[in-house]
């Protein structure tokens, strides 16, 4: 299925092809661990959980949403009404119009706050 990888070392949008099996996620976006990023109600962004603790990481942002900067490589797919993966609904020029690449020197500080109820 069709999928569009997001990769700012490279500073390149490509579109890949994906199988269905999420463990191709983890050699897509060369990490340990993932996670599943709501980017619309239909589209999904694949992250590294762990992109903001890696030294000499490089950022993109997405223009026309609400989100916050991301670090590291992202594959872009969709899903169905069942919650299963679909090829992403995007173009590759859709994606490439929205992608901002954040200066080489930018730098996120992972963070994390607890409240009480």
């Amino acid at each position: 299925m069709k999928a569009i990888l997001i990769n700012p070392h490279e500073k390149t949008i490509t579109e890949v092809e994906y199988s269905g099996n999420y463990k191709e996620i983890y050699s897509l976006i060369d990490c340990r661990t993932f996670d599943c990023v709501r980017i619309t109600p239909n589209e999904d962004m694949y992250i590294d959980d762990e992109g903001l603790l890696m030294d000499n990481q490089r950022y993109f942002t997405l223009l026309g949403t609400s989100l916050n900067n991301f670090a590291g490589k992202a594959l872009l797919l969709s899903h169905d009404d069942e919650g299963e993966t679909t090829a992403t609904n995007w173009t590759l020029q859709e994606v490439k119009n929205m992608v901002q690449w954040l200066p080489d020197t930018y730098k996120a500080e992972p963070y994390m706050e607890f409240m009480t109820l």
